[in-house]
């Protein structure tokens, strides 16, 4: 296969992000997507959590008795994963090559939904047609996440670059329109707008509220450049009112009001979150293959708030139901922003593939006197080895690797991980470094 053919089916399989590329058609019937089953093992992880709490999620309060979310011994732990998709679409095209579709997936992890709540991450009917573009409306996965895991997983980081830093991986309503591929003298461009929204989160007891809860509203703009050696994405997403987190697989999810009293007292804010990222892959040849990216996530900063609900006559409960974001002891709030990095390059001979990466998480901007993470930082490294198995089915592959995490500190975890144990299992406040091999087999269908 020469060079130029080659890189059009990645980026043809870029652009239009409906399925995996092993799907099959059965008439106007289009089933995708893949099983998965992973073994890992880390020598000095943390699988335990000494009096977890949504009260304190990153345990970087000092004021709490006792102390919460403590880390757990550190030893050698084994970790299973089994996660499995599945795509099912319809289409008809008209005489007029206008086409209308409707699709929707599905994604289980250890037996329930890979995010959180949401069993269903796509479920949207469209129309298109080649000339002016595409038109879809419905629930939807973001480009933020999941273009990020196409560029990371082939490397074996995809959780610490697709699902770290801001931003959301679900959009329950939204409204996409996309352009057609333009021609230019230096390759092909496209463009994407999205526009969505979820619903507002009124705490147990609406009298406890002294601001309403604000109105999740989320803007994601998507550029997509390719040639003959080149596939570059740029993606900037900007979300107001939704509960604000490190998790960029989560869904978009309202944030609760105000219940720690009147906005001017307490200095309460909506809060907002914006990301930035700039990723791509480069093919010297058709065997090797540069991957790299570059994210700038920024964050508004959360309150902790209490979701009050009644316990009995005398009185209400405090509920944590939103644990607050790099907000400090004094309930202030403070921005923060962080830059991250991923670069990884892999070989391709027959049906053998050789990997190595790097996902580098740095220290966060901020003036947030709390410890929330800022000043740590974290360095993932990953080499890997991938076979097809067409012994036994065409669309079968068997993977190992070897990873390890470096800390810069012994401390919270970078803002941009979701919490302290996230992606590798190693608990900084305990250990500064941590190894760990991987085996799986993933099946395409």
């Amino acid at each position: 296969m020469n060079l130029k053919a080659y890189t059009g089916c990645i980026a043809l399989g870029a652009a239009f992000l409906a399925a995996p590329a092993a799907a099959e058609q059965f008439g106007p019937l289009e089933v995708a997507g893949f099983v998965k089953e992973e073994f890992s093992r880390c020598d000095n992880c943390s699988p335990t959590l000494v009096n977890p709490s949504s009260f304190d999620p990153r345990g970087v309060l000092t004021n709490v008795n006792p102390p919460l979310n403590q880390g757990g011994e550190t030893r050698a732990t084994t970790a299973n994963l089994g996660l499995a998709m599945l795509t099912l679409g319809l289409s008809h095209e008209f005489d007029n090559a206008v086409k209308i579709q409707a699709r929707g997936t599905s994604r289980v992890r250890n037996g329930g939904p890979d995010i959180f709540g949401h069993y269903m991450i796509d479920m949207y009917v469209g129309v298109s047609h080649p000339t002016y573009g595409s038109l879809d409306i419905g629930k939807m996965s973001t480009r933020s996440w999941t273009r990020s895991d196409s560029f990371a997983y082939p490397v074996g980081l995809s959780s610490p670059w697709a699902e770290s830093g801001a931003g959301y991986g679900v959009v329950p309503e939204a409204i996409r329109y996309a352009t057609r591929e333009f021609e230019m003298s230096l390759g092909k461009i496209r463009f994407e707008a999205t526009v969505g929204r979820a619903d507002k989160r009124p705490p147990i007891n609406p009298a406890s509220s002294t601001v309403a809860p604000p109105s999740p509203r989320m803007t994601e703009l998507f550029v997509q450049f390719s040639n003959e050696k080149n596939l570059v994405e740029l993606i900037y997403q900007d979300t107001k009112g939704g509960r604000q987190s490190s998790f960029a697989k989560g869904a978009f999810y309202g944030a609760q009001g105000n219940t720690n009293g009147p906005a001017a007292a307490t200095g309460y804010r909506p809060p907002s979150e914006t990301l930035l990222v700039l990723q791509g892959n480069h093919w010297f040849n058709p065997a090797w293959k540069l991957s790299y990216g570059i994210k700038r996530s920024e964050w508004s900063g959360q309150q902790q708030q209490c979701d009050y609900g009644p316990v009995s006559a005398f009185g209400f409960a405090c509920y944590w139901d939103q644990g607050g974001f790099n907000y400090a002891v004094d309930q202030k709030l403070y921005k923060a922003r962080e830059t991250d990095y991923m670069a990884g390059v892999s070989y391709t001979r027959n049906i053998w593939t050789f990997t190595a990466g790097m996902v580098r998480m740095s220290k966060a901007k901020t003036e947030n006197p709390t410890e929330w993470g800022q000043s740590n930082t974290a360095t993932f490294s990953n080499v890997g080895v991938y076979r097809k198995v067409p012994e036994i089915y065409k669309n079968l592959e068997a993977y190992a690797g070897f990873g390890r995490v470096d800390f810069g500190r012994q401390g919270p975890a970078p803002l941009s991980m979701p919490n302290n144990t996230a992606f590798f299992g190693a608990d900084p406040r305990i250990a500064k470094s941590a190894n760990g091999i991987t085996i799986g087999a993933n099946l395409k269908f």
